[in-house]
């Protein structure tokens, strides 16, 4: 569900550093929404084209995506709705609501509802799926940002050499998966790993696909590692990393918690619990760590192969 969304937030306020917003407070919050095209604010790149309108589709035969642009697109969508203690206003992409909050938390809250759960029931109308791109407004005379509270930004140091070496070990590699290779475990790995990473890069904020990514490095593993008889996926696990020369802490570390979390965070299943700030921070902590000691282990694991150690 979408609580593997949630991160730490702060109202960043661009005020003096004394300023402290008192309440009750005349507010303006703005939703800055995505992609472009179903709120009029683009022609093309999207699934969404005018009723009784010409209109030209866009197709790459080389990855499948496709996008529509009708001659005469949408104009900036306006809609107006007043409500007694509120007025919610759409001009193009941009949704504001205006209201006069009791507290600090109440604003606080608004903004989570609106941020999370508008999003899906645009999308069960939208052919485009739409997301928030971030949050603005005005709290009293001061403007205001909602923004994520820390980070974490991960990097890979290489030079020219290395980046070409790893494009000839990838290439010397592929006789490993030739017709007829016994190595369908690892292959089905490498591609549970990829799709893992994937998922990593391709959401609109970090951790929408936390739960997806998890199933995927575990599916890793099991496919690696698969029990037999009366043993369990963690007791395999466990045993065949300890082969490939990994530390028992690193392996309790970096790779059981994966296992562990997808049988007991409803990953392959539909989940309705709420999450602790705390326990959230565990996961995304973990998620954030673990690709690296993945990719290491796939490494090695190719190695040993290649080498006849395994």
């Amino acid at each position: 569900m979408f609580i593997f969304q949630i991160r730490p937030r702060v109202f960043r306020i661009d005020a003096p550093a004394s300023y402290v917003p008192s309440f009750p407070a005349d507010a303006e919050i703005r939703f800055h929404l995505q992609p472009l095209q179903p709120f009029g604010m683009m022609a093309g790149g999207g699934r969404t084209t005018v009723r009784d309108v010409g209109a030209s589709s866009f197709f790459n035969a080389n990855t499948g995506v496709h996008t529509i642009e009708s001659k005469m697109p949408l104009q900036p969508l306006e809609v107006v709705i007043e409500e007694p203690t509120r007025v919610f206003s759409l001009n193009g992409n941009v949704l504001a609501i205006t209201e006069t909050f009791d507290t600090f938390e109440t604003l606080r809250q608004t903004i989570e509802s609106v941020y999370f759960c508008l999003p899906m029931l645009l999308n069960v109308t939208f052919a485009d799926s739409p997301t928030v791109e971030r949050v603005d407004g005005t709290i009293g005379e001061y403007g205001f940002r909602w923004e994520l509270s820390n980070w974490h930004m991960r990097f890979a140091i290489t030079s020219q050499e290395l980046q070409e070496e790893r494009i000839v070990q990838a290439w010397q590699r592929m006789p490993l998966f030739a017709d007829g290779s016994p190595r369908r475990r690892l292959l089905a790995a490498l591609h549970y790993f990829h799709v893992a990473c994937r998922l990593d890069i391709s959401g609109e904020t970090p951790g929408e696909f936390l739960p997806e990514m998890l199933l995927n490095l575990a599916k890793t593993l099991e496919v690696l590692f698969p029990p037999h008889g009366e043993g369990t996926s963690l007791d395999a696990t466990r045993t065949g990393l300890r082969e490939l020369g990994i530390e028992n802490e690193n392996i309790e570390r970096d790779f059981v918690p994966a296992i562990a979390l997808r049988n007991h965070v409803g990953v392959g299943h539909a989940l309705i619990a709420l999450f602790t700030s705390d326990q959230l921070k565990v996961l995304h902590e973990y998620t954030e760590r673990a690709e690296n000691a993945f990719r290491d282990m796939l490494d090695t694991m190719i190695q040993k192969i290649e080498s006849g150690d395994f």
